[in-house]
């Protein structure tokens, strides 16, 4: 029996102490308190650190900026837009006095919504033609006037310009200045004014060109005459602005007005007149027949005309004043 116990003792001895070898520490440690030397061991603990945060997110790539390419405009090869200005009140700009084709003639609003684009422009004046291209911006509204401008930073030296898109075909031909001396003209100004019921005319200042308009070897003569005080603001009895077109019909020569503000009140007033003078002689619309181009000014303001002549009739086609 004895001998059964000491058996017994022994293989619990044993198993003791091979657990003794099996056991583990897992001990955190920590700098700010030293691990005590005396410390038991109780039990085993395994203290797991966590995984670091992975994602399968890529950064996205910064977005690429943006890039700019400025439009091409193609020029217009069915219609042209029309211009008037120049160096006018120290800048260079132009109105839109709207547009033409081989059609017709259209308003500057039609004009703007079909071609608004910058463009390059051919500019042409009494005896010089395409004697500048300017490089022109969009039009732009202006709501005082109600009408489209354009801008250029081109220098211009001189005003009183008609520009189409550069390729438009226009037909100029020689325009000569005569002396503003000659009775003849200055008569026919003082008949015309005389049968419109104005009493003892007075003459005025006098533009005189003649011109072949047609081109069938017979010339036309165009007259501006003006009898204004100079203010801008007044007009008294028998002042006039106008312009009118001396032409031979069969052996008679006849004078047809083309613009004209005659002003026959009794009474100086407040009227603003406008004055009138010859600007171009310019085939537009390209009939072979040269439109009659004419400068409107009054204070604080200006603009032109187009007129097209066909025989003795004479028909304002396009006007925008500002």
């Amino acid at each position: 029996m004895a001998r059964v116990q000491r058996s017994v003792v022994l293989i619990f001895l044993f198993v003791l102490a091979a657990c003794a070898r099996s056991i583990s520490f897992s001990v955190e440690v920590n700098d700010a308190v030293p691990f005590p030397a005396t410390a038991t061991a109780t039990a085993t603990t395994i203290v797991t650190l966590p995984t670091p945060w992975v994602t399968d997110f890529a950064p996205t790539a910064p977005a690429p900026l943006p890039t700019f390419s400025f439009p091409t405009q193609e020029r217009p090869v069915d219609f042209s837009p029309v211009l008037y200005g120049g160096n006018l009140y120290g800048k260079s700009f132009f109105l839109l006095l709207g547009g033409v084709s081989r059609n017709g003639w259209i308003t500057p609003v039609e004009s703007f919504a079909r071609f608004s684009g910058e463009v390059t422009y051919s500019l042409n004046t009494l005896t010089i033609a395409s004697k500048y291209f300017v490089w022109g911006q969009a039009p732009q509204f202006t709501p005082t006037c109600q009408n489209y401008f354009v801008d250029t930073d081109t220098g211009l030296d001189e005003a009183d310009f008609t520009a189409v898109v550069d390729g438009w075909n226009v037909t100029k031909r020689e325009v000569t200045e005569l002396a503003d001396d000659g009775l003849i003209y200055q008569q026919a100004v003082l008949d015309w004014l005389m049968a419109q019921g104005v009493d003892s005319p007075q003459p005025g200042t006098l533009q005189v060109f003649r011109v072949d308009l047609e081109g069938d070897g017979v010339n036309e003569i165009f007259i501006s005459a003006t009898h204004l005080d100079g203010s801008q603001h007044i007009t008294n009895p028998g002042d006039y602005s106008i312009v009118l077109m001396r032409k031979v019909n069969s052996n008679d020569a006849v004078t047809i007005p083309v613009v004209a503000d005659v002003y026959s009140s009794k009474n100086a007033g407040l009227t603003l007149p406008r004055t009138y003078t010859l600007a171009n002689f310019i085939d537009l619309n390209q009939d072979g027949i040269m439109e009659v181009v004419v400068d409107v000014r009054k204070w604080e303001g200006f603009g032109a005309i187009v007129y097209q002549v066909q025989g003795q009739d004479v028909t304002q086609t396009l006007r925008t004043e500002c």
